[in-house]
């Protein structure tokens, strides 16, 4: 492997550079744009997750509170009276009434427990849509910084003629030396001896 100058590798180091941060501003731009959109544009704002979130929890705690309360509240408390009812017992089966009821009840926390999701699930995006917010932030800085960084790989380029959009450099053109062109006068067959030039045949 032949050896390379200081000059030569921190061109090579120069042009890779220059490759890697078109590479990444090709990547980043877009995602960028992406992750700064206003919150017009957004699937839903922030104020309503946190009043979505907040209502959810309400919700579930109050449907905690209504699944320990309901024989006490009207007309909820119909289905208690029907349970300590000994005639509508035996007229409706008591395994009837109690299926009945425990039918209530798990409607009731099936609910609740679905309250608890959406509010978890709406803090979960809330939490995510703040992360993307401040990763977009952060590229946006990042291509302003990648941005600077080419116009002074831009500058350098210019001040000293270099070509850095490749890889390597363009291999220079070989000279041309004036005992390698080919004579077109001058036929191989010809047979020269002494100052005498005899053809051939």
């Amino acid at each position: 492997m032949a050896l390379t100058t200081l000059k030569d590798d921190l061109l090579q180091e120069f042009r890779e550079e220059c490759i890697m941060i078109r590479e990444q501003m090709e990547m980043l731009d877009p995602l960028g744009t992406a992750l700064r959109k206003p919150a017009a544009q957004r699937l839903i704002s922030t104020s309503t997750l946190i009043i979505t979130e907040i209502l959810c929890y309400a919700l579930f705690l109050g449907g905690i509170a209504f699944m320990v309360m309901m024989p006490q509240i009207y007309p909820f408390n119909v289905g208690n009276a029907i349970y300590h009812s000994q005639e509508i017992g035996n007229k409706l089966g008591s395994v009837n009434v109690n299926n009945f009821l425990l039918a209530g009840l798990g409607i009731t926390g099936l609910a609740v427990i679905l309250f608890l999701a959406i509010g978890r699930m709406a803090r979960a995006i809330r939490l995510k849509n703040e992360i993307l917010h401040d990763a977009g932030k952060d590229i946006k800085v990042i291509l302003g910084m990648h941005l600077e960084r080419m116009a002074a790989i831009d500058t350098i380029e210019q001040r000293h003629m270099l070509n850095v959009s490749g890889i390597s450099m363009p291999a220079e053109k070989n000279k041309v030396k004036i005992n390698d062109v080919a004579n077109p006068g001058y036929d191989e067959d010809e047979q020269v001896s002494g100052n005498t030039i005899t053809w051939k045949m």
